[in-house]
């Protein structure tokens, strides 16, 4: 399978610095409508019911198959193919298409096919005139049809995950005469709009197929979790009840009785979910699922109704937070739509922390130095927007495309909902053994903000991360290329706290804590601003090895001190640990309550204590009696 045309597409369009790969709108269509579930009758497909309509962004003949292999073509041996459905995007002028057939993907000749006269952004069906007999051989069904204008999106996809069976599309090389072939899937997108209708007197009856399971590769030992798969029925009666058995590790196998409301009819699917899990020692467990029994019976083809997935339990796990960078700018009129759909994908989480870069595409008001020098992520394929980093890791293996390709750096093309939030729980699954909490305190007389991060490490490392800390502010107004009226810029880059590549960390007994203070500026909102704090590694040769191991966040003014007592010329505040001095001095020095001496600043801001306790602090003269919790 070459991947020759969507990436060519995606380099041309980053010339412009502003495009997608793949442009694609969305549309309602009908549903399909389920055939009845008769011993002679059924569907087969791979798609759901709702059509995304996508073009290459080129004129020319475009292809949409679905493979059925040879194990699955097995099953339905002497079986025929009386009717497809397909589902169609936009084509302007009606150019005519075909249904094809095809033995394989290296030629362009189909062993069938036959035209129809399509209908834009709808279902097509299509009787065929001579039925298609299958065999146990590997064979692809699925339309072709001719654009004339770049501007057309002939293609129709379903809202499901890609299923590699399922999401082949191609473009006609006419200087060849062959097709270049891409799966949707590695560009994050979905199904092709395909469903066949098939009779025959030896269909299978009783057929379930355990689709899909999901289970996270790394757990934390004692802890409660979930897995979570799809069961879909792939024979031709309904199946009303059936038997779901999973088993973790040598543990003794579970089985739960399932009783399907209404019944799961041919080509339905059923979703489940296995709650409050628990794995108490140490160790990489095989989890295994299995389904059986449909409505009693045996079910007919055994091969596909199990699933094992390993999971890691390990007790030195914390929970992790991921960061998002995306890079936008006001002067990048493709920018709205994807800041609606991060908008939409991360509205109630708490796992993820947005910061907006405002570089990429130009600048703008809020561009900052650091914005820029992250902009070294890209690599030297050019830069563009939106983009987006994620923990700053590579995820071209994925199908993230960066400028020219599949991504060979963190930053990707964050183009499709589905993809962005496949890549976000790809990175929450990775493990993280470092813990970080924020305090400090914000002092809106003088509008000092200090900040104390803490951490600690549950294991040794092999590399020695850094102490990042942004600061970010919502509700900012401008003017944005693609939008209209007054826009909101949210999660907007203001300051970095720590050095841009962060600050190195110094531990002890496997804890850290870090204290930083800066004036806000008389604009910024700190009722709308956040800190975003994580610990990152840095290799200034490498853009790969900068990968992020845990983000924390908490609000400006949620960052209350536990104590602030004032005179006229200085503030002395605590929180946590630590005594602040906000203001000119010349001497300080802090005394325990039976009058020792126990610290002296020596000029800094921030003294960190030792202990719990009641404190004398002693500002040029002045006593200020705090207290260390």
């Amino acid at each position: 399978m070459k991947k020759v045309l969507l990436l060519s597409v995606m380099a041309i369009m980053t010339l412009a610095l502003n495009a997608q790969q793949l442009a694609f709108a969305k549309c309602q269509v009908p549903a399909i409508q389920k055939a009845v579930a008769e011993e002679n009758t059924m569907q087969f497909s791979y798609c759901g019911d709702f059509a995304t309509m996508l073009g290459f962004r080129t004129a020319g003949t475009v292809r949409a198959v679905i493979e059925v292999p040879a194990e699955t073509a097995s099953k339905y041996n002497g079986t025929q193919v009386t009717n497809v459905k397909v589902g169609i995007g936009s084509f302007g002028l009606n150019p005519g298409a075909q249904i094809v057939f095809l033995r394989d993907l290296e030629g362009s000749e189909p062993i069938y096919s036959q035209e129809f006269k399509p209908t834009q952004k709808s279902w097509n069906e299509v009787t065929l005139e001579t039925p298609f007999t299958i065999t146990n051989e590997k064979f692809y069904v699925g339309y072709q049809i001719k654009v004339t204008s770049n501007q057309h999106y002939p293609l129709s996809i379903d809202n499901t995950s890609a299923n590699a069976l399922g999401d082949i599309v191609g473009l006609l090389d006419t200087e060849t005469n062959t097709y270049q072939y891409v799966h949707l899937g590695e560009q994050g997108f979905n199904n092709n709009c395909i469903v066949l209708t098939l009779t025959g007197d030896n269909l299978p009856q009783y057929d379930l197929t355990l689709d899909k399971l999901s289970v996270k590769e790394y757990i934390k030992t004692g802890d409660a979790f979930s897995i979570s798969g799809s069961i879909k029925n792939a024979a031709s009666k309904t199946i009303n009840t059936f038997d779901l058995t999973y088993q973790i590790g040598n543990a003794e196998a579970q089985t739960q009785a399932i009783t399907v409301d209404g019944g799961l009819a041919n080509s339905q699917y059923y979703n489940f979910k296995i709650d409050n899990l628990i794995i108490n020692e140490d160790g990489v467990n095989d989890i295994t699922v299995t389904v059986s029994n449909p409505n009693g019976q045996a079910d007919e083809y055994e091969a596909d109704n199990t699933i094992t997935k390993q999971t890691t339990a390990s007790s030195l796990i914390v929970p992790r937070k991921i960061l998002l960078e995306h890079f936008s700018t006001a002067q990048c009129p493709n920018c709205p739509p994807v800041h609606d759909m991060l908008h939409e994908l991360l509205e109630g989480r708490n796992d993820v922390a947005w910061v907006v870069h405002h570089t990429g595409f130009n600048e703008d008001t809020y561009t900052i130095q650091p914005s820029r020098d992250y902009m070294w992520f890209y690599g030297n394929s050019g830069t563009f927007a939106p983009a987006a980093m994620l923990d700053r890791r590579c995820l071209g293996e994925l199908g993230a495309e960066g400028a020219t390709g599949e991504a060979k750096t963190p930053i990707f093309f964050p183009g499709n909902q589905n993809a962005v939030n496949e890549y976000i729980e790809y990175c929450l699954n990775y493990p993280s053994f470092i813990s970080l909490q924020i305090s400090g305190g914000y002092f809106a007389d003088t509008k000092t903000l200090y900040v104390q991060v803490s951490g600690e490490r549950t294991t040794e490392l092999a590399s020695k991360p850094c102490l990042n800390i942004f600061l970010t502010e919502d509700g900012l107004k401008g003017s944005q290329n693609g939008a209209s009226g007054t826009y909101t810029f949210n999660n907007t880059m203001r300051k970095v706290m720590t050095s841009t590549w962060g600050d190195e960390i110094t531990w002890k007994d496997n804890k850290f804590t870090a204290t930083y203070s800066c004036t806000l500026d008389a604009s910024w909102k700190p009722e709308n601003m956040k800190v975003v704090a994580f610990v990152a590694d840095y290799n200034s040769g490498n853009y790969n090895a900068c990968t992020i191991h845990n983000t924390e966040t908490a609000d400006v003014t949620g960052l209350t001190a536990v104590n602030k007592v004032t005179n006229n010329l200085h503030n002395v505040a605590t929180w946590g640990k630590t005594i602040a001095i906000e203001g000119q001095y010349s001497n300080a020095t802090v005394y325990n309550i039976d009058g020792r001496l126990v610290k002296q600043a020596n000029g800094e801001s921030q003294i960190t204590m030792d202990n719990a306790g009641i404190y004398i602090v002693v500002v040029d003269g002045e006593s200020h009696k705090v207290v260390i919790r």
